[in-house]
């Protein structure tokens, strides 16, 4: 019998949390799904972690390794290819999900067009290597915040819309594929074409436990401690990953109205960052490129002024 949601995980050399990942998921209210995970050739005991669960669970687990290294990105690509069910969610190998995560989230999008791409996410409690609060919200913590409506804006620059806790649609999937080339975050990329073509649903309670450790690839707890300050060799952030060609691969592959073309050119201007210094400060002001907050938008003006062009 065919599954409403498939859940899928990109491992890697994860053998140190995988099991309280996976123990939450089979722990889950909802019960109309399959996990599918994919190992990008672990040289530690993750593959054969997976496997024993996979025994354990022949009915709900599904396991695969890559047979050369593909990396996270088109780890996950090739999974959200494979992929049959309506709903897809998305998940880390090293996380705490709560028991109604994926109740809640097929909830929510089940109350909507399904006709339409959709995209749900929700906030985090972010947590250290053996599950201490560190902060009860990540929105909160990082100065996100999002608007009902779309805004394209938001999701140009700082996002905030963690792969870790979406779920989407099949109809999103037939947009999001194949990914960019350039692509080095595939959240990103999901979250930004959901903006511009789909309806996103945000939840502002936590749903996840995220574990901040020193081998997060989004977020380690390095950079969540580390403070940093500008200098005149200053990269501003989103500069120098090459996330300018992405935005233009975006542009020539999308059909955007003309507003979200307007702010995605003025997004690329600024990674350029080939206008006047006070037209790239008004973007701060006028587009929600960046986090909320008085200093860190301080800070950064601080850093435009004093960089070398």
């Amino acid at each position: 019998m065919k599954k409403k949601l498939t859940v899928l995980i990109a491992t890697y050399n994860g053998e140190l949390f995988i099991k309280e990942q996976l123990d939450s998921i089979l722990n889950q209210s909802f019960k109309d799904y399959k996990i599918v995970c994919r190992d990008d050739i672990s040289i530690d005991n993750t593959f054969s972690i997976l496997k024993d669960y996979q025994n354990n669970y022949p009915n709900i687990i599904e396991v695969y390794q890559n047979k050369k290294r593909l990396g996270v990105v088109s780890n996950f690509e090739k999974l959200i290819e494979n992929s049959d069910t309506d709903y897809i969610a998305l998940c880390d190998q090293d996380d705490i999900w709560h028991k109604d995560k994926l109740l809640i989230s097929v909830n929510e999008l089940n109350i909507k067009n399904n006709k339409t791409p959709l995209l749900f996410h929700s906030d985090l409690i972010m947590v250290d290597i053996n599950l201490q609060p560190l902060n009860n919200s990540f929105f909160k913590k990082r100065g996100y915040a999002f608007p009902k409506k779309k805004s394209i804006d938001i999701c140009l620059g700082r996002s905030g819309i963690m792969g870790n806790t979406m779920v989407f649609n099949k109809r999103l999937k037939d947009y999001i594929l194949p990914f960019p080339k350039t692509l080095i975050v595939h959240d990103y990329w999901i979250a930004l074409v959901n903006e511009a073509i789909g309806k996103r649903i945000t939840y502002n309670i936590a749903l996840i436990n995220y574990r901040l450790h020193n081998k997060n690839t989004s977020l380690n707890l390095r950079k969540y401690s580390k403070k940093k300050f500008f200098n005149r060799d200053i990269i501003l952030p989103y500069q120098s990953i090459s996330r300018e060609i992405l935005l233009e691969e975006f542009l020539n592959r999308f059909t955007l109205d003309n507003r979200d073309v307007i702010i995605t050119k003025r997004f690329i201007e600024y990674l350029y960052f080939k206008k006047s210094k006070f037209n790239i400060i008004l973007y701060i002001f006028k587009y929600r490129f960046f986090r909320k907050g008085f200093f860190y938008k301080l800070k950064l003006i601080g850093a435009i002024l004093w960089k070398k062009k």
